[in-house]
């Protein structure tokens, strides 16, 4: 594949998704490419030896890397925050109709998604977006941003942006959950961790299990270290309030590792304090922040309890596992979920000083090869489920679902399903009318049925069809099966196809087109294999290559195997087949049957009697 990467932070300045990813990428076989900042982050200056210019390109291992000018800030000014990523998004979204035109793009978090945006629907690329933090709650947490009006903006503009996505990543669980509510995309939302900073075959590698080690000039001392960012979220003043209370145990010191808005604060309070069980360290390179964390007795994580934080998975939590020391988890939620899944160590409550210390002062206590187990457990669970090479297998496969999306024809489609909606529901009205009289008159009213069914990215809609079935009831109450509650004139209208002409009104809505998928039950949802899940990227049809290649007599498995080959080869000729190929059959009603249930059980009953095979 033709990869674009769409990040306003890329090396040298420290990020995630850097080129650590494209290289990973690259390795596969993939040719990826860069739409990028001039480095300045996190000091908000421009990096010596680099001189922003309109549209700079270099290659790096074979990556070609574009960049892109922007005002470089990364103050506590809310106004210039904004500038400098108001001022990539410009640039970024000129340069990407500029770059060699990949199959797909994958974007950095929704302030780049713009870009992506534009590349879309100028030039029919898809996009993969990963979101790291959730817009707008993130800035108006942190008190980055105030003004409502601009709340606004940026809220719809994170909606707009997550709407547009082939497809989105958190690096949460819980962060999943909510974005799949907001967007009513549960199948387009897919959590895949980060990773931490693995060192390049250059860099030395850490041995693995990692034995305990004394900081030079500590023997004998139990180190606990936390190192990022020192600002209000961290809520390091729970660390200085734990250390207060570990004055009882003299062995035990915390080192804090970072600056950030808090950090000359917390040094001035440490010296009033007199708190010389305290450290602190000046931010350093990410190679020295490793080499520093492996050379401590144990790690700490630690963020204030606020309801935005149960859902994320701070950075620093993947290279605490990876260092392979005990992990003190004082974050509630998907972050402390790692860590108790990995068995690295004890999880506390945030803004907790007293359980802290307690946690500090236990694992001080316990023999050096108990924690060496810990530490252990946790690298274990980092290679397994945290690792770069696991992750990239996530997003690879993911990319490639997303690179079989073809935005113009979609749009194509859509403009045609509008047309064929209205002129459809105009030259129908006279049959419409007739056949609502009829339902009237053999089964009463209302005379359409509505029911729930999972649309696109598994957003539920009501699917309207004329009435095909009495409400007739058993002696238990129950309904009746359905073939006994079928009338003549319903299986006139399932077998002529009648009963579906009501639901142009969900093509006319964008719920369904002509072509697509059959929306299933949702119900169904549980017993979809992975590669079935396919279907969802798709729009449901009233008609599919299932319907015409077997309408209602084939089985699950084939008409779910059909969905998924429509899915993945979309054409403008394979969409005329099938409109061509579904008048064939309703004129001739080859393979019509009355009553669904005749020819297939429900997909949820057929499966938990004989389960699929995993694909």
């Amino acid at each position: 594949m033709k990869i674009l990467l769409i990040t306003q932070f890329f090396d040298p300045e420290p990020t995630l998704k850097g080129m650590a990813f494209a290289r990973e990428l690259t390795r596969r076989g993939h040719d990826v490419q860069v739409l990028t900042g001039f480095p300045n982050y996190p000091s908000g200056r421009l990096y010596p030896g680099w001189r922003q210019r309109p549209f700079a390109r270099e290659s790096v291992d074979g990556i070609t890397v574009t960049r892109v000018p922007l005002y470089p800030s990364h103050d506590d000014s809310a106004a210039r925050r904004a500038l400098n990523y108001a001022s990539f998004v410009a640039s970024a979204s000129l340069a990407a109709l500029l770059v060699d035109r990949p199959d797909v793009a994958y974007v950095y978090n929704p302030t780049a998604g713009i870009a992506a945006w534009a590349l879309k629907h100028l030039r029919g690329v898809p996009f993969v977006l990963d979101v790291q933090d959730l817009w707008p709650e993130t800035v108006t947490s942190s008190g980055m941003m105030r003004n409502r009006v601009l709340v606004r903006v940026l809220g719809a503009m994170t909606a707009r942006v997550t709407a547009a996505a082939e497809h989105v990543v958190t690096l949460s669980p819980g962060m999943t959950r909510v974005v799949a509510e907001r967007s009513r995309r549960p199948e387009a939302v897919s959590t895949i961790p980060n990773w931490a900073h693995e060192p390049s075959p250059a860099e030395p590698a850490a041995p693995a299990p990692l034995a305990p080690a004394a900081p030079a000039g500590r023997a004998g001392r139990f180190v606990a270290t936390f190192a990022g960012n020192v600002g209000p979220a961290q809520g390091v003043d729970t660390l200085l309030d734990a250390a207060a209370l570990l004055s009882d145990a003299p062995g035990v010191t915390i080192r804090v590792v970072g600056d950030g808005l808090d950090a000359d604060r917390l040094r001035r309070r440490a010296q009033v304090e007199r708190l010389s069980n305290v450290e602190f360290t000046d931010r350093v390179s990410v190679e020295e922040a490793a080499r520093m964390q492996q050379s401590s007795d144990a790690l700490i994580v630690h963020l204030t309890d606020d309801p935005l934080y149960h859902i994320t998975v701070p950075s620093k939590t993947q290279a605490c596992l990876m260092a392979g020391r005990p992990v003190v988890m004082a974050v509630h939620g998907d972050a402390a979920e790692l860590v108790r899944r990995a068995g690295a160590g004890p999880v506390v409550p945030p803004s907790d000083p007293g359980r802290l210390a307690d946690a500090l002062r236990d694992l001080a206590r316990l023999d050096p090869h108990e924690r060496e187990l810990l530490g252990a457990a946790g690298r274990r669970f980092y290679d397994a489920e945290l690792s770069l090479r696991r992750g990239v297998d996530r997003f690879e496969s993911i990319l490639e679902r997303a690179a079989c999306a073809r935005p113009r024809l979609d749009a194509l489609k859509r403009m045609a399903d509008l047309v064929a909606a209205v002129v459809g529901l105009a030259l129908s009205a006279p049959v419409l009318a007739v056949v609502s009289a009829a339902v009237a008159v053999d089964l009463g009213r209302p005379v359409l049925f509505r029911q729930e069914r999972l649309g696109r990215d598994g957003r539920i809609f009501r699917l309207v069809k004329f009435r095909s079935m009495s409400d007739e009831r058993g002696a238990d109450g129950e309904l009746l099966p359905d073939e006994r509650r079928v009338t003549r004139l319903g299986a006139f209208l399932r077998v002529s196809s009648l009963d579906e002409v009501p639901s142009l009104v969900n093509v006319l809505r964008g719920d369904m087109s002509l072509v697509g998928p059959r929306p299933t039950l949702p119900r169904y949802s549980g017993w979809f294999t992975d590669v079935e899940r396919h279907r969802f990227r798709a729009r449901p049809g009233a008609s599919g290559l299932a319907q015409v290649s077997g309408r209602h007599t084939s089985s699950w498995d084939e008409r779910l195997a059909f969905d998924v080959h429509y899915v993945r080869h979309p054409s403008l000729r394979a969409e005329l087949s099938i409109v061509a190929r579904t008048i064939s059959t309703v004129l001739r009603r080859s393979d019509a049957v009355a009553v669904d249930a005749v020819s297939r059980a429900h997909l949820d009953h057929e499966r938990a009697a004989t389960p699929p095979q995993p694909s």
